[in-house]
């Protein structure tokens, strides 16, 4: 099983990251993680955003020896061709870090709604043509895209080669259930905790009541996305010690 992490790449934009990404990479080698996820909140813009040139971070990648995996988060507000343009506008950065799995994380209004299924299928042959092993994650309630477990398996339904990413962060007990019964579908799973039913705190594991026991035997990385919101105290939550503390916890489930 392969165990990740996000990294802690806040980028120019928020102040400079945690520490240099070449430290940071080595941290999270040398705790024993196999992957670290970075994230792009503009399309085309990783760069600005990491605050390293994509060449330079896929060279890390490769001397570290980690394996780096991508979040999009991407706002769609009903413009049809929104989650492909996105992706076209990553390619070049993507190709250069060396990134193979990339997934989508939806957000916006309802207005995407009706969308979703043409442009997420537009995303996939983009991804395909690309080689990429390409997912879309679920929201937690609340959200306005993409929060039951019908959404989800319908959209996988009529997507054959749409993976799909879980969080168990964002899941109510209730739900749990029908996203397992997607395991062969999973690309990447979420984890961190949460006081359920209350869902998407992003804690360290053991502060709250989510089972771990569901994890064992998947057969794709588990990222610890803890940290970050506000709900979670936000940036410095996600310290080396809590982080080093949930990947025991998660090895021991």
């Amino acid at each position: 099983m392969d165990i990740g992490m996000v990294g802690r790449f806040f980028g120019r934009r928020t102040g400079g990251n945690w520490r240099p990404p070449a430290d940071e990479l080595r941290f999270a080698a040398a705790a024993g993680f196999d992957t670290v996820q970075i994230r792009s909140d503009r399309p085309g813009e990783l760069e600005d955003d990491l605050g390293i040139a994509p060449a330079e971070l896929g060279a890390l990648f490769d001397e570290i020896g980690l394996e780096p995996v991508l979040e999009m988060l991407v706002r769609h507000e009903g413009d049809p061709g929104t989650f492909g343009r996105a992706l076209r506008a990553n390619l070049e950065a993507i190709e250069a870090i060396g990134v193979l799995r990339v997934h989508i994380h939806p957000v916006g209004s309802h207005d995407a709604a009706p969308h979703l299924q043409h442009d997420f299928a537009e995303a996939v042959e983009i991804a395909e043509e690309a080689g990429l092993i390409f997912g879309v994650e679920h929201n937690p309630p609340g959200h306005r895209l993409l929060t039951e477990p019908g959404e989800i398996e319908a959209l996988l339904e009529l997507i054959p080669a749409l993976g799909f990413v879980w969080d168990t962060n964002h899941t109510l007990p209730e739900h749990r259930d029908r996203f397992l019964a997607l395991r062969e579908r999973f690309t990447l799973v979420h984890v961190s905790d949460t006081p359920l039913p209350e869902t998407n705190y992003h804690l360290p594991l053991g502060r709250g009541s989510v089972d771990l026991a569901p994890l064992e035997g998947l057969d794709v990385p588990l990222i610890l996305e803890i940290g970050g919101q506000p709900v979670s105290g936000g940036y410095g939550r996600d310290t080396d010690d809590v982080l080093l503390d949930s990947l025991a916890r998660l090895r021991r489930a």
